[in-house]
């Protein structure tokens, strides 16, 4: 019997809605885009939850630029550490992090090649320039299943969702439109700016400045006997 697991649903249900994106993908935006949001802020490597004034830290940036045929451009933000790659195993068992991170940025991009400009991502248009994801205070541990087996050592037993470009069981985190700046992008200067308006009217903020580190992200097959 294959069981299912979180994280293994979260991607194939991701999977969907990326197709979606990549279908325009004959027709990539450059980051040409014209801008509804101002980017004269620096959050010095933090994302801010305006309803809160909480500032969170995502200190280090990853990239995988040859991530899938639907997600050419994959960059992680996060407070962590990753190695040469992450693995996603059974049951939502991470293997890769030297440090696993309390919060989290994830940002997928259909284009093939990144450059400097505006990107823009809303619910009600049928194709986006990226989409997003955002959680703060993951926790993570041992996996142990409904029937006591032990399932994995390294698994996100939790987290806030703070942003998400799909629907999740709170609505209310729901994106409803997004924008990314890019600047100095793939130099070791790299400047990432976004402002993201959920589906309450909440704005969340970000900024990283720094090298954007190589990695290879892996969501393999796998027959979780």
């Amino acid at each position: 019997m294959i069981k299912k697991n979180y994280f293994g649903y979260f991607f194939l249900t991701f999977f969907g809605i990326l197709s979606i994106l990549s279908a325009g993908c004959s027709n990539e935006n450059g980051g040409d885009s014209i801008s509804r949001f101002e980017f004269d802020f620096d959050l010095n490597d933090h994302f801010s939850i305006e309803e809160t004034a909480e500032l969170v830290k995502t200190n280090r940036a990853y990239i995988d630029a040859n991530y899938e045929e639907w997600a050419k451009n994959f960059i992680h933000l996060h407070d962590g550490e990753i190695g040469d790659s992450l693995v996603l195993g059974c049951w939502g068992n991470w293997s890769g992090y030297n440090q696993n991170p309390s919060a989290s940025v994830k940002i997928w991009f259909p284009q093939t090649n990144l450059e400097d400009g505006i990107y823009q991502y809303s619910r009600t248009d049928a194709l986006n320039d990226f989409s997003i994801r955002i959680e703060k205070n993951m926790q993570w541990g041992e996996y142990v299943s409904s029937w006591g087996t032990y399932e994995g050592s390294n698994t996100i037993l939790n987290s806030d969702v703070v942003a998400s470009a799909w629907n999740t069981s709170n609505h209310s985190v729901v994106v409803e439109y997004a924008e990314i700046k890019l600047e100095n992008i793939n130099t070791s200067n790299s400047e990432i700016r976004y402002v993201i308006e959920t589906s309450n009217g909440h704005l969340i903020k970000g900024s990283f400045i720094g090298l954007l580190e190589d990695f290879k992200l892996r969501t393999p097959e796998i027959d979780c006997d």
